[in-house]
């Protein structure tokens, strides 16, 4: 019998997703969960998991440290990041830090049996839009999302934040790290896309993704 943590804050998401998760595996399953991530990292210390359904907007993550993390508690747990964060600018990051796949919130029932069913049999899941924007990238076709993707993941992490209105402070807090470091990314995010404010950073994330 396979054991799957669901690590995410809403109910609503965790109801359902036990319900696809017990259909994709004919109930041949034990499942847990965790609101916050220090509950899913305790989980993980004290019981053997296979698999680990994250959402990386989780009450104390929100980083990809998060990836680390649970490697270092768990070094065999399957991780599957499962997120609203657009997985153009997101997956291939998370997947490079050592998740084993990524996919949307935002996927159909089908998809997300074939992800959890696919990640459990060892492999790298992600979506065929993810897929193909790979095999062009590795073909050398440039496109818009280009800019972000030269992005580093603290920058990546800052410019999320600042789209979903946080303020300096509650970004530094977020992130643990200090307020002239953020004030920094923030300079150099608004230099590297070419913007002067909040208002059109959206509007250019909205054009890349």
């Amino acid at each position: 019998m396979k054991k799957i943590l669901i690590a995410d804050d809403h109910s609503i998401v965790r109801i359902g997703t036990t319900m696809l998760i017990k259909d994709a595996l004919h109930n041949q399953v034990a499942i847990q969960e965790a609101t916050t991530f220090d509950q899913a990292l305790a989980l993980l210390h004290n019981e053997e998991v296979n698999l680990i359904l994250l959402d990386i907007n989780i009450p104390g993550g929100n980083n990809i440290d998060m990836i680390n993390a649970i490697k270092v508690r768990n070094k065999n747990v399957k991780i599957l990041v499962f997120s609203s964060y657009d997985e153009s600018i997101f997956a291939i990051r998370y997947i490079k830090a050592g998740a084993n796949g990524y996919l949307s919130k935002d996927s159909s029932e089908e998809e997300f049996k074939k992800a959890i069913l696919s990640v459990l049999d060892g492999n790298i899941y992600l979506s065929d839009k993810l897929k193909e924007q790979s095999i062009s990238d590795f073909l050398g076709k440039k496109s818009n999302i280009n800019t972000l993707q030269d992005m580093s993941n603290r920058e990546i992490e800052v410019i999320n934040l600042l789209v979903k209105g946080y303020s300096t402070s509650e970004i530094a807090h977020t992130l643990n790290i200090r307020l002239n470091t953020v004030s920094t990314f923030k300079s150099h995010i608004y230099t590297k896309l070419n913007v002067s404010n909040v208002v059109e950073l959206i509007s250019k994330v909205q054009l890349y993704s």
